[in-house]
């Protein structure tokens, strides 16, 4: 044991004298205490005076640094001098014996300069790798409990996840016979006939248990895999388990009823010891071919993910009220996952999540933050107004499409509303949503989207592209009040179209900076340069640099190498033979500042020959007298 008040008084240890060549002295004591026992004192001058004191009693250790800047006790390696492994140490032999005995050292020096030094620093090394494992082990012996706490998932938890998870089954249908076919619902399990006027892809409600459902036909032999994210509570020993897993259902013809196959990612255990609660978190890890299993995350950790609750038993987890709430009754019927612990931390610290978690909207009193705790309204806390309130409890938005509602500049009908809120956009696809409806409506939107189905992209696609459509349209000066403009019967001929228009017209700007770039004395030092063999051709046009490039198969034709051209400062030169001055033969890149070459490439890339080096670097030198007499007479 190493207590500091006791090791603060212990006489310093005497030391060789320094010599220039060793300056570095140490002396090495062992003293009784009486609650530390026996300790090991070595104290290390340089030119005499006290660098630090390490002290151990075979098993610790600690060292006081007498630092300038920062004095104190520390535990790191000072030993280590500029990264210099083994320093000269000079220390009397009766010193080194007694630091070998109580570390239990054999140092493999026969340079006494070198052993203090490298007895301590094995047993440092030994020490901080003892307890490293010491306390991986405790670490790995504390999750083993926590994942044990754990009780199996609920017998139940298929019978929940089919009615409160998955919001839709499916019905398999037999070939039409007489106009009638029968039909199986995977749901309640029953058989029923349909007439001629339900078909595989259509969507309804089972007739006998009337479940939502989508018809497929029974010669249909791939099953249907859907999967979603599920939180179980439940409290073992007073301590609160939430189990974030995932949930994958399989539908089969060959099977009468669905089949559930469940896998934990994380785990959240609060603990509360002593009127304290302390959060544990395991992440499963899993790296295909490498390794799969638990990870423990930082204290207080959370799961980010949005999941659906299972609320058979919240009543016992939770009790009859949590912060003023009925969780079990108000999270029964989500339509949508949502952030279940930032529901618990909310009601806990944010009275205006009681409010809007009894008005029926979880999704928003999970989603609040501390900065709208101080919004006294509904239309405060959402940025709408109340009279949205029944479409926003039978939707249960989220803050992204209530964000939509407060953007509109007119009132959105439910009906509109509740068609948003079933195409379930992420959040790129609100952002995309919010930026079109500068140029249109909501509901014109939506209907106007709906009628490109024959546009073979996702929703999210096709958002992006009639976002792309308005705003190249914009760009070019198009009338957009014009219906014909603002919703063109083929929204992809027209986007293909404006994205040709703005090309062109793009281009037709980037080909007249050169001109004009020389009208106003781009080439005004430049003169003519040339040699029996070679000579410098200058660039006149864009298509210049695209024809050099594609002609000699490499990268001048690049819009970068046009743009830093027509500045002025990284110019590009076509060198060509002086038998064929039409003819691209190399090209050459100049930093027109420094007064060198950057590149100088031939065919797909190829190396110079030292002749035509040595003509260019000529035409740079010459290069650089036009241009200072240039300037000079300027």
């Amino acid at each position: 044991m190493l207590i500091k008040k006791e090791l603060q008084n212990l006489p310093l240890s005497p030391a060789p004298d320094p010599t220039k060549k060793i300056p570095l002295t140490a002396g090495a004591k062992i003293h009784q205490l009486p609650r530390c026992g026996r300790i090991l004192a070595l104290d290390v001058y340089q030119q005499r005076k006290l660098l630090f004191r390490f002290f151990s009693d075979g098993k610790n250790c600690i060292t006081w640094s007498e630092h300038p800047g920062k004095p104190g006790w520390t535990k790191k390696n000072l030993f280590q001098f500029d990264g210099i492994k083994y320093q000269a140490i000079s220390i009397r032999p009766c010193s080194v014996k007694r630091i070998t005995h109580i570390l239990k050292a054999n140092p493999s020096s026969l340079n006494v300069l070198h052993q203090t030094e490298e007895c301590v620093g094995e047993f440092i090394e030994r020490f901080h790798k003892q307890k490293k494992e010491r306390a991986r082990d405790a670490k790995c012996r504390l999750m083993e409990q926590h994942l044990d706490m754990f009780p199996a998932y609920p017998d139940d938890l298929d019978e929940f996840c089919e009615n409160h998870v998955f919001h839709r089954s499916i019905v398999y249908l037999s070939k039409l016979e007489k106009g009638k076919r029968w039909g199986r619902c995977m749901h309640c399990g029953r058989e029923f006939l349909l007439d001629r006027s339900v078909k595989p892809g259509s969507e309804g409600t089972c007739p006998k248990c009337s479940f939502p459902v989508r018809f497929r036909g029974e010669r249909a032999t791939k099953p249907i895999v859907e999967k979603a994210k599920i939180c179980i509570p439940s409290r073992v020993d007073g301590q609160l388990l939430l189990r974030y897993t995932d949930v994958r259902r399989v539908i089969s013809p060959d099977e009468r009823e669905p089949e559930f196959d469940y896998s934990d990612f994380f785990l959240n255990i609060v603990v509360e010891k002593a009127g304290r609660q302390k959060a544990y978190a395991y992440w499963w890890r899993s790296y295909p071919y490498y390794w799969s299993g638990w990870s423990r995350l930082k204290n207080g950790s959370g799961c980010y993910s949005y999941t659906y609750v299972y609320t058979e038993n919240l009543t016992e987890v939770f009790g009859e009220q949590y912060c003023h709430v009925d969780l079990q009754a108000g999270l029964r019927d989500l339509l949508r996952p949502i952030d279940f612990a930032g529901i618990l931390r909310n009601l806990q610290n944010i009275p205006q999540a009681e409010y809007l978690f009894k008005l029926g909207l979880p999704g928003l009193a999970a989603g609040l933050s501390l900065k709208e705790s101080g919004a006294a309204s509904f239309s405060e806390l959402t940025g709408v107004s109340k009279q949205y309130l029944p479409i926003l409890r039978e939707t249960q938005a989220g803050k992204g499409e209530i964000n939509l509602l407060a953007e509109s500049q007119k009132w959105v009908p439910f009906e509109v509303f509740r068609e948003l809120c079933a195409l379930n956009l992420d959040i790129t696809g609100l952002t995309t949503m919010q930026s079109i409806m500068e140029y249109n409506s909501l509901g014109r939107v939506l209907r106007y989207l709906q009628g490109q189905k024959k546009i073979k992209k996702t929703y999210a696609n096709l958002l992006g592209l009639y976002r792309d459509y308005l705003d190249m349209a914009r760009n070019l000066g198009c009338n957009l009040k014009k219906k014909a403009i603002l919703e063109p019967r083929d929204l992809k001929a027209q986007h293909d179209l404006l994205a040709e228009q703005l090309a062109a017209h793009k281009t037709e700007k980037e080909n007249l900076l050169l001109p004009h770039a020389i009208e106003n004395g781009l080439y005004e030092w430049a003169q003519e340069y040339a040699s029996e063999d070679y000579c410098v051709v200058y660039p006149q046009t864009k298509n210049d640099f695209i024809n050099e490039g594609r002609i000699l198969h490499h990268c001048v034709g690049n819009a970068s190498y046009y743009d830093r051209h027509v500045l002025g400062r990284s110019m590009v030169f076509f060198i060509r033979r002086a038998s064929q001055p039409e003819k691209p033969f190399f090209t050459t890149e100049i930093d027109m500042d420094a007064g060198r070459i950057k590149q100088l490439y031939g065919f797909s890339d190829c190396s110079a020959p030292k002749e035509v080096r040595g003509f260019v670097e000529g035409f740079v030198r010459a290069a650089m007298r036009w241009r200072n007499a240039e300037r000079m007479a300027g």
